[in-house]
């Protein structure tokens, strides 16, 4: 009987060690706090900075949400949170923030929303089968008028039911004062269309719809489309830049592409513009950017980060910008890069924690250097990786 006593406290002991160790641990995570500080430039880009990143520290890990005035722990999230995906969405966050009323209810996916100054507009796909073109799928849309601080909504039926697996929203946008949807359409019999319903908000109608591009279909193998514009923005945009794959397995040395593409949609004109890559081009095109009739693409080397442009209008490649970046001085591999409205973010692991640089995409010119530092690092605690996965201005 001792032997057991003796069995059972050593387990209780192992037990009470580990978890406080790991008690300790958790503890210690959730109070690590980051600050922007400025080495040099503009401090007021980082004042509405939002970060998300993942902070590991041995077997403990957290998901954090850096910005200028706190770090926010969203591995604590509430279960009302976590299912409402309030964190999950920058912009749909700063909706709810100025129109709860409006908001109530809704997908928060980014690309169900449109604002500009007069409207914010809601359109999602709904049914028995979420995304899919049943026969009981239809268009569910609420237009918010900022001025009046009225809404209106309609319930509009998907054509073609029976057409397509699903149905998928990438984006929303006005134009001449009417609603154009743009959506991804996977074909029962293979491929995929890029489809434009244009919606009459007053007639609370369908006017038009129409496939503006098709992926083939292919018997053995896989054919889709992946838009690359921000995926955050809510705004206005005249152009949307996507790839198009189309994949054979025809041997055993691997598939064969027979389409593999970028292409711009010009919204405005409802045109299809196929981008020709030089021959030499080295680049992570599905890093790129949109900008006006811009398209900013990064091109990586060890010591400074190169950004070329494709002008849509003229569909010539034109200048480009360098940014030069310090050298990490560790293994934690590649900076991380982000193009958004006109600017480069770049956040690098160096020996002393990570280096923040802001530059201006159009100029060429830095607009802010600095450090992300951990103020509230306990010693034990030194050896931490922090990878980052987005970065925002959500001002």
């Amino acid at each position: 009987m001792k032997r057991y006593w003796k069995i059972l406290t050593l387990c209780l002991i192992t037990v009470i060690v580990l978890g406080t160790f790991y008690i300790q641990s958790s503890l210690a995570l959730e109070n690590i706090r980051f600050e922007f500080e400025k080495v040099s430039g503009d401090e007021s880009l980082v004042e509405n900075l939002e970060i998300n990143a993942d902070y590991v520290v041995g077997d403990n890990h957290q998901t954090l949400l850096i910005s200028n005035e706190e770090t926010s722990n969203l591995s604590n999230r509430s279960v009302v949170q976590q299912l409402t995906g309030l964190y999950g969405e920058a912009s749909a966050e700063q909706l709810i923030s100025k129109y709860k009323s409006f908001m109530r209810g809704k997908n928060l996916l980014s690309s169900n929303f449109y604002e500009d100054e007069q409207v914010v507009v809601y359109a999602s796909i709904e049914g028995k089968s979420i995304n899919a073109s049943s026969l009981n799928s239809f268009f569910d849309i609420d237009v918010l008028d900022k001025k009046s601080e009225k809404s209106t909504s309609m319930k509009l039926d998907l054509p073609k039911t029976g057409s397509y697996g699903w149905v998928d929203i990438v984006d929303i946008q006005i134009k001449e004062g009417k609603l154009l949807v743009i959506a991804r359409g996977s074909r029962i019999n293979g491929g995929e269309d890029l489809v434009a319903y244009t919606i009459d908000l007053n007639g609370k109608k369908i006017t038009n719809e129409e496939v503006v591009f098709s992926t083939p279909t292919v018997e053995n193998g896989w054919s889709d489309f992946r838009f690359l514009n921000d995926y955050h923005s809510n705004g206005p945009e005249k152009y949307l830049l996507f790839k198009a794959e189309a994949f054979e397995h025809e041997s055993s040395e691997g598939p064969t592409a027979i389409v593999d593409d970028f292409i711009v949609y010009d919204v405005e004109n409802n045109k299809i513009v196929k981008m020709e890559l030089p021959e030499d081009f080295v680049g992570n095109i599905e890093n790129s950017s949109v900008v006006d009739s811009v398209v900013y693409i990064p091109v990586q080397t060890p010591n400074e980060i190169k950004v070329i442009q494709y002008e849509i209008e003229t569909e010539k490649w034109d200048k480009k910008q360098i940014f030069g970046v310090e050298p990490s001085g560790n293994s934690e591999g590649e900076p991380f890069i982000k193009l958004q409205d006109g600017k480069i973010y770049i956040v690098r692991s160096v020996n002393d924690g990570h280096t923040l640089a802001i530059g201006d995409l159009n100029t060429g010119e830095t607009l802010y250097e600095g450090h992300l530092k951990v103020k509230n690092l306990k010693t034990d605690l030194e050896d931490y990786k922090l990878y980052i996965f987005e970065i925002k201005d959500v001002g």
